[in-house]
């Protein structure tokens, strides 16, 4: 029966731990959309580790700091460009290592004939917790969603 208790709480408590992991997983995805708005290219690549994986519907696959940098660097000479998202759920792995986020995300942009418009997409963002206690995102696939009108 001690056995039996003792399993059960140790069980209860991995629970309760990963819960406050996806709390903090979903914090992390807010605070970094926060960023984001700033445009401050070298405080929002901190979020993405060093050999992070960005598949996007019009830009392909963009891999690692450098190629994500120069997608930053073009996207903030866009008159009018603005992101913005909203982690919906996140999961994290009963070892602790790996989460997922799954988010609503917009991208604010000038059509071919200048008329501003919103795009929605649903974005699922794969997150690795790092040796320091931080999480990092290390796949990030985001995919249009056109039922999509708000975060």
């Amino acid at each position: 029966m001690l056995s039996l208790a003792i399993l059960g709480g140790a069980c209860t408590a991995q629970g309760i731990s990963q819960k406050k992991e996806e709390e903090k997983l979903m914090e992390v995805s807010r605070e970094w959309a926060r960023v984001a708005q700033t445009g401050n290219a070298e405080k929002i690549m901190s979020y993405w580790s060093k050999d992070a994986i960005l598949m996007t519907p019009d830009q392909g696959t963009l891999t690692g700091h450098e190629q994500i940098g120069k997608m930053l660097g073009s996207a903030a000479q866009i008159p009018g460009f603005a992101v913005n998202w909203e982690p919906k759920s996140a999961r994290i792995s009963k070892s602790g290592e790996l989460g997922y986020v799954i988010a609503h995300k917009y991208f604010k942009l000038p059509d071919a004939s200048g008329k501003m418009g919103t795009y929605y997409f649903i974005e699922v963002g794969i997150w690795e917790k790092q040796a320091d206690g931080t999480w990092k995102n290390t796949v990030d696939i985001y995919n249009p969603a056109p039922g999509l009108t708000s975060l």
